[in-house]
């Protein structure tokens, strides 16, 4: 059954034109290795904007990731501790959340035609043990961005406020520039492609009460305008 990191990161590579093929003899389709690590680094981003500014798509997001749990006989308070990065982030405080939960960043190259060499293989993003990587990695993001949502607003925001620091250097070197997205704008995008899959794919499953009853969730989605639009399963 697709899913949403499924829908958002394969649409990533197709919009970013991969896979393409390779090879003379062997034909083979591939994925360019830096457009591979920035498909994982948005998709772990994704998690975190949702997570920290769309609380209850996040909800209704990790209910049907998990959509098969029995959550009465596995409680919530067990997954969380397992699938919260927050170890992750702060042993690797010199990256931005992202980078740090994905655990992979995009190589630097020293001419640009080595960047034509690296590749991944099509067959093998399409493996199982793939597909709950970048599950895991997704729902990472959407734990963090939920429990420090102060935090993540604060991170991009500061790499906004550096762009613009050095913006007028940039600018000397005659070099195209884009100011970057705020994590607001970012997270409208994402909410976007939500709303796209559940038009075009299935809707997200309900969320279950014992879900809603997480100290660490109930917090963030106890106003009364964010629990308005969750769909409780009863």
């Amino acid at each position: 059954m697709m899913t949403f990191p499924a829908f958002w990161f394969f649409g990533f590579l197709n919009y970013a034109g991969w896979p393409r093929t390779k090879g003379l003899l062997v034909r083979k389709k591939v994925v360019n290795y830096t457009v591979f690590c920035s498909a994982i680094i948005q998709l772990v981003k994704a998690g975190i904007a949702l997570g920290s500014l769309r609380p209850q798509i996040a909800v209704s997001l990790l209910a049907d990731l998990f959509g098969k749990r029995d959550w009465s006989q596995q409680p919530a308070t067990e997954l969380w501790p397992y699938l919260d990065p927050s170890d992750k982030v702060a042993d690797n405080s010199d990256k931005y959340p992202e980078e740090a939960i994905a655990g992979i960043e995009p190589p630097l190259y020293n001419h640009p035609e080595e960047w034509l060499r690296d590749f991944v293989e099509w067959e093998f993003l399409l493996t199982d043990s793939f597909s709950a990587h970048y599950h895991y990695l997704f729902v990472q993001g959407l734990i963090w961005g939920f429990s420090y949502p102060e935090e993540a607003m604060g991170c991009y925001e500061e790499k906004r406020q550096r762009f613009f620091k050095n913006l007028p250097e940039m600018l000397k070197t005659g070099i195209k520039v884009h100011s970057p997205e705020t994590l607001e704008e970012f997270a409208d995008a994402v909410e976007e492609s939500v709303n796209s899959f559940q038009n075009e794919v299935r809707p997200l499953a309900e969320v279950p009460q014992e879900l809603l009853d997480l100290p660490a969730i109930n917090v963030r989605i106890s106003q009364p305008e964010v629990i308005h639009d969750i769909h409780v399963a009863i």
